[in-house]
């Protein structure tokens, strides 16, 4: 298991979920960022998640702090696509990585 990774003194608890400028696998006992590469997963599937990462908030007009024109259809697909990258991240993390799925919420 992961261990000193964050500020738990153990976890194996995790959780799937896009935001900026960060990894998509985070602690779910005390929310800290976790590096991806600490993880069992392909590098294909590796690649997988951090482009759908960068794709996070791309509905956001970050100026004017609002959603852009189709930004809820575009959030509801970000999170789509969350879930089947999610689906295939429990596959291969299997039971010794416990691990949830948070899905964008509606802005």
């Amino acid at each position: 298991m992961l261990k000193e990774v964050c500020k738990c003194e153990f976890t194996n608890s995790f959780k799937l979920e896009a935001d900026l400028v960060a990894d998509p696998i985070w602690c779910n006992v005390c929310g800290w960022n976790l590096e991806i590469e600490d993880f069992p997963l392909s590098d294909k599937l590796r690649e997988e998640l951090l482009q759908w990462v960068s794709e996070y908030g791309k509905w956001i007009d970050l100026e004017t702090d609002s959603l852009k024109e189709n930004g809820l259809k575009q959030q509801e697909n970000h999170n789509e696509k969350g879930l089947q990258l999610f689906q295939e991240v429990k596959k291969q993390l299997g039971e010794k990585y416990p691990i949830i799925f948070v899905p964008t919420t509606p802005y």
